[in-house]
């Protein structure tokens, strides 16, 4: 998954969760959360399976570039 990963941030109540998934499960998620339905939903990740209560996600942030770390690149 690593060459692939999408780096988002889930917000809920005053608190973040920094996720890296694939793009369809970030598509997925999106979709889902469109919907307004509620209920769990298992997000695979680079670490394993999280499972986000939906009603208590307030937004989902897509980092639109790698990060990097050091001079010059």
């Amino acid at each position: 998954m690593a060459s692939d990963e999408q780096r988002i941030t889930i917000g809920f109540r005053g608190q973040t969760l920094p996720v890296r998934t694939t793009p369809d499960q970030v598509s997925d998620l999106i979709g889902v959360l469109g919907n307004r339905q509620g209920g769990w939903y298992d997000l695979k990740s680079d670490d394993g399976s999280i499972f986000l209560d939906l009603s208590k996600v307030e937004y989902v942030r897509i980092d639109a570039h790698e990060q990097r770390v050091g001079f010059g690149l």
